[in-house]
């Protein structure tokens, strides 16, 4: 068995494996190619990247090879330990291989998602994408008063890509029960479920801590001899779940079911930041357990956990 580690780009791939570093094109016939070079069940790692590591990944997990796709987050940090002096495609591909060798049993095994999670999941990036520009105009041009022409017709065309890309979401989620399960937690709107629903069909997460984990919502512990400091979550998860279900977060504290739990965790000292995390964490965990278990939202359970 051999480990592999891929520095993806988006015409490029870097190969990395016992030392040595090969360039191949980013396409299926030269991975193809390539495989036939590869031992069967060897240990292949990718950062995660927008959709470009998608051909890579699902050509070694056909296969046989066991793939895991890692949080560009952690390779990072993983390369700061290593004391690495410097940043190229080269070294992020030696980085991965090093990186699988020791730490595959501790890492989710990349599974190929269906052609309909796929789309679902790109449009919701897509829509988070247009946000963010949306957000980024309103800082950076606003108020200046010549632009303002422009600056309109601008964001009305991006408000209108926006509901498009939500008709699209609604039309392919059009009937499915358990999105509308979902959204009877208070706070989870059209677009949290649906980024719920499309994290929960295409992993199976065997508990609900596994899916707080998935996005990042994790505490850490921080604590040294007698030293214990305050925890922080690991980040170490899917940015986009994790921010929008902080937003939930911030409508449900609002609703009359979530503001008294919310106004809990401050009388107990917690920041509105940490209490905001906590409600995330809940609306997760309900959200793993109803569509385990396919059940409707049940207020009272919801009440009665303010631990």
């Amino acid at each position: 068995m051999r480990n592999y580690g891929v520095d993806v780009s988006k015409d490029t791939l870097d190969i990395a494996c016992e030392g040595r570093v090969v360039r191949i094109a980013n396409d299926k016939r030269e991975i193809k190619t390539f495989l036939k070079k590869m031992p069967s069940g060897s240990l292949v790692a990718l950062e995660a990247t927008n959709i470009y590591h998608l051909t890579m990944a699902d050509a070694c997990f056909a296969a046989g090879m066991q793939v895991y796709v890692v949080n560009p987050r952690i390779t990072r940090h993983y390369r700061e330990v290593r004391s690495l002096r410097g940043h190229n495609d080269r070294m992020d591909a030696l980085t991965l291989a090093a990186f699988i060798e020791r730490e595959y049993s501790q890492l989710r095994p990349y599974e190929p998602k269906s052609s309909d999670i796929r789309r679902l999941q790109t449009l919701i990036r897509r829509r988070s994408k247009l946000v963010g520009i949306k957000t980024q105009l309103r800082h950076s041009l606003q108020g200046i008063a010549d632009l303002k022409e422009e600056f309109n017709a601008i964001i009305k065309h991006l408000d209108e890509l926006i509901t498009k890309i939500e008709m699209l979401i609604d039309k392919q989620l059009e009937g499915d029960q358990d999105r509308k399960r979902l959204e009877g937690i208070p706070g989870v709107g059209p677009v949290v479920s649906a980024a719920l629903l499309s994290d929960l069909k295409a992993a199976e997460f065997a508990r609900a801590d596994s899916l707080v984990a998935f996005y990042g919502l994790d505490p850490k512990p921080n604590q040294s001899g007698k030293y214990n400091g305050k925890r922080k979550i690991s980040k170490q998860g899917q940015k986009l779940g994790r921010t929008l279900l902080y937003n939930a977060a911030m409508a449900a504290v609002t609703t009359a079911l979530w503001a008294p739990i919310y106004q809990h965790y401050l009388d107990h000292g917690w920041s509105k930041v940490q209490a905001l995390v906590i409600i995330a964490r809940k609306i997760a965990r309900t959200a793993w357990s109803m569509y385990r278990y396919k059940t409707t939202f049940n207020p009272n359970r919801l009440r009665g956990a303010l631990t």
